[in-house]
């Protein structure tokens, strides 16, 4: 199993919510630091974006299957519960749903957000990650685990493989939520409108349809 190099500092209050962002992605801002303001513990692993690596996080210089099976371990020993949170936003739900796909199964709730599902080509060129066969099979022939998963994903998103998704949502449980006229870095309110919903103590009224008319503020 991949070594992380450090361990997480698990705090005794809950709830707590296990986020991967995407690559370059960080904890403390964006999307992370709106889920610390609504008073969730955050824990997680960063992915190193472009650039030199930092090394002050072991975790973003481990290989890809490393980086799943420390994921793996972190879900097991410590989210591994009906209640359980998770959300990855980009390359960070890649691996989640490889870590998922490896163990079989999660007992809690998934929300990818703007998820990397496989090989796409943007801008005229291939970006294809790693064990993107293995994904997309597991995907099309439905022995990816039946978890509780929610997808948002605007509809101009480069990354989007809308057949791919579409397949996914009839494995698990949950929805998949495509934003019109909304890319890969999706609109800040969007994605607290969807957070009001889907996390268990910040439930609104708000409906759904509103998501279209909100102002162009994003999340990285």
């Amino acid at each position: 199993m991949g070594d992380a190099g450090q361990q997480l500092n698990y705090p005794t209050a809950m709830p707590a919510i296990y986020y991967v962002p995407g690559r370059g992605g960080r904890l403390n801002v964006g999307l992370g630091q709106e889920l610390s303001a609504r008073g969730y513990d955050l824990i997680g692993r960063e992915i190193a974006g472009p650039g030199p690596r930092d090394q002050s996080n072991p975790f973003a210089s481990l290989s890809f299957q490393q980086q799943v099976e420390v994921i793996q371990h972190d879900l097991q020993s410590h989210f591994w519960t009906p209640g359980a949170l998770v959300i990855g936003h980009s390359f960070g739900a890649y691996l989640i749903a490889h870590a998922i796909l490896q163990l079989g199964n999660f007992p809690g709730k998934c929300l990818f957000l703007s998820p990397v599902l496989g090989a796409v080509k943007t801008t005229g060129m291939l970006f294809k990650p790693p064990k993107s066969g293995t994904l997309k099979d597991a995907i099309e022939n439905r022995s990816f685990p039946s978890i509780i998963l929610d997808i948002l994903v605007g509809s101009k998103d480069e990354h989007f493989l809308p057949d791919v998704a579409e397949k996914l949502s009839q494995i698990t449980k949950g929805k998949t939520i495509i934003i019109y006229n909304e890319g890969h870095r999706l609109n800040h309110e969007t994605v607290k409108t969807t957070l009001n919903s889907w996390l268990p103590e910040r439930r609104t009224d708000q409906s759904i349809n509103q998501l279209k008319e909100l102002t162009p503020d994003h999340y990285d």
